[in-house]
């Protein structure tokens, strides 16, 4: 079978969200959801291209109202789901969840800035019944140098303290980027990030995996060429109005991809960021 094109492809479901955390750029769109109809298009122009999908560029996908219709898709058109969320709302779609067998992981970012009541308690629990067919990622993305501050280290605790993790564990959690705590559950640590903006004053070339392993697709269907342009600032083209191949074979992203291979950066988004420095060095 021939290798397809892209290792995955992230699909903004929706751009909203419930919660205004100060790691995330603030958006500059319409707040819109996708519909149905909308995401059948999408994922019958994108199967040729990749197997793997992730439901969000911007947004908590679990606030999508039509969910459910949404993984029945992916269910019946055979493609594996990652979804990325806050881990508010886990508890209420947890039937949901579980009864998807597209579904291939799901990252929680624990490191959300939230005051829901029982948060920790409700997403352990959520996450113990959807990691029989799931993998499970607990995401602490606001490290510096991978250490662990005061608020890391708290959010570890009460890890340790609902698996009741041994010290080799616990260990493991604190020296390295990813640590298996149970089958199917992963913590996984990470530096803070700088999300590209014009206003960034890095001026960067470099490689990149935008346009090589992966591409995005904002709610509206404005084609980006990694999930770090939440903007759509550079605007590829339209998925409901153009086939992939077709927006994939313009000028700017062939001159992209060359100038990624190359070392350089052609836009000037992709020379204010500074996320490539975590994968590519």
């Amino acid at each position: 079978m021939k290798k397809k094109r892209f290792k995955k492809i992230y699909i903004e479901i929706t751009n909203k969200c419930n919660l205004s955390c100060t790691f995330c750029s603030p958006l500059k769109r319409e707040i819109k959801e996708m519909s149905i109809d909308d995401f059948k298009i999408v994922i019958s122009k994108i199967k040729p291209f990749t197997d793997y999908i992730y439901l969000h560029v911007k947004g908590e996908p679990l606030l999508h109202s039509k969910l459910d219709d949404i993984l029945s898709i992916c269910d019946k058109e055979n493609i594996h789901v990652n979804i990325t969320t806050n881990g508010t709302l886990l508890k209420n779609r947890v039937l949901i969840l579980s009864k998807h067998n597209s579904i291939r992981q799901i990252n929680v970012s624990l490191h959300s800035e939230n005051n829901y009541k029982n948060y920790f308690e409700d997403v352990f629990n959520s996450c113990d019944k959807l990691s029989n067919n799931t993998y499970i990622s607990y995401r602490i993305w606001n490290l510096n140098e991978l250490n662990l501050d005061k608020k890391s280290t708290s959010i570890v605790d009460k890890i340790i303290e609902h698996y009741n993790l041994s010290i080799d564990i616990v260990d493991k959690i604190k020296k390295d980027k990813e640590t298996k705590i149970k089958e199917n559950i992963y913590v996984n640590k990470d530096n803070l990030f700088t999300w590209p903006d014009y206003s960034n004053n890095f001026n960067l070339d470099g490689k990149c995996y935008g346009l090589n392993t992966h591409i995005g697709i904002l709610v509206d269907g404005t084609v980006i060429p990694c999930c770090l342009d939440g903007n759509g600032e550079i605007n590829l083209g339209n998925i409901f109005k153009d086939n992939l191949d077709v927006i994939l074979n313009k000028e700017i992203v062939i001159n992209m991809i060359n100038g990624f291979k190359n070392g350089k950066s052609i836009c000037q988004l992709c020379k204010n960021c500074n996320f490539r420095n975590r994968f590519i060095k």
